[in-house]
């Protein structure tokens, strides 16, 4: 289209002049000698015109491309949260749920006062497990680290699964902890939540043990019980979401989780954040 517009434009005015020549008007050697440059000068102004636009359009493209592969990237880690967050209250009572519905079912003719006695706490574990969601959804509409600081959350946290359980807790974090991006202490929190209810849901135990102390400019966490334990794994199997959700979550803060149980020993949760990094 350039082009065709300086070749145009230049014949045009070329031809014009001629014209007016033959029948009598002003010589035209000057305005076909003028019309070769301005045909050159319209074709490279034109040239780098339609280049630029094109960078342009470029541009635009890939930072629409950008766009929608960021939204993509916010989608998937905000299924990926989701899914830690109803593992973490409706899969535990579920999964219980179908237990205590499958030992009824089984003892229903045989055992009626065992059949009432596995249906009233299967309606007690219902209740739980509502219980259970509500906190979940409040704490998904109001961070409890944003609302109390990372200490004062934590202290409710403990304080609250010790109760639920009915262990004696030792806590052992400071009042003030040294200032760590918001991001990171919803990790940590997160991470320890979920560390707790693993106690109170799987121990067993009869001691409680949650502890914060600095390192360098990092933070270390301890979550710790004296329950049944576990033979822990070197990788959590498919079905062990919660493992996965807490290393998961340390992942995404540079952090590292380190589970340490042997059956009838207890278990030690222990997480490491090294200091200052940009989260993912």
């Amino acid at each position: 289209v350039v082009l065709t517009f300086a070749v145009g434009t230049a014949s045009f005015t070329s031809g014009a002049a001629l014209l007016l020549a033959a029948h009598g008007g002003p010589a035209a050697g000057v305005t076909v000698q003028c019309a070769v440059p301005r045909a050159i000068l319209f074709a490279v102004v034109g040239s780098l015109i339609v280049l630029l636009s094109q960078a342009q359009r470029r541009q635009r493209e890939l930072l629409a491309r950008q766009a929608l592969t960021l939204e993509q990237l916010t989608i998937s880690r905000e299924r990926n949260r989701l899914a830690r967050e109803l593992h973490d209250t409706l899969a535990h009572t579920l999964s219980a749920l179908s237990v205590q519905l499958a030992a009824l079912n089984a003892s229903w003719e045989v055992d009626q006062a065992g059949a009432r006695q596995r249906a009233q706490q299967a309606y007690d574990l219902t209740r739980t497990g509502l219980d259970e969601v509500r906190r979940a959804l409040h704490a998904l509409r109001a961070s409890p680290v944003e609302a109390l600081g990372l200490a004062l959350a934590l202290n409710r946290l403990a304080t609250e699964a010790a109760a639920r359980a009915d262990l004696s807790l030792t806590f052992t974090v400071p009042a003030t902890l040294p200032a760590i991006p918001f991001a990171v202490e919803q990790q940590c929190y997160r991470i320890v939540e979920e560390a707790l209810n693993n106690v109170v849901r799987h121990a067993h135990a009869q001691h409680l043990r949650m502890a914060c102390h600095q390192e360098g400019q990092g933070l270390t966490f301890v979550v710790a019980d004296d329950g049944q334990g576990f033979a822990a794994l070197a990788e959590p199997a498919a079905e062990h979401f919660g493992i996965m959700g807490m290393r998961e979550r340390a992942l995404l803060i540079g952090a590292t989780l380190a589970l340490h149980s042997r059956p009838h020993h207890g278990t030690t949760v222990q997480l490491t954040w090294p200091g200052e990094r940009t989260p993912q």
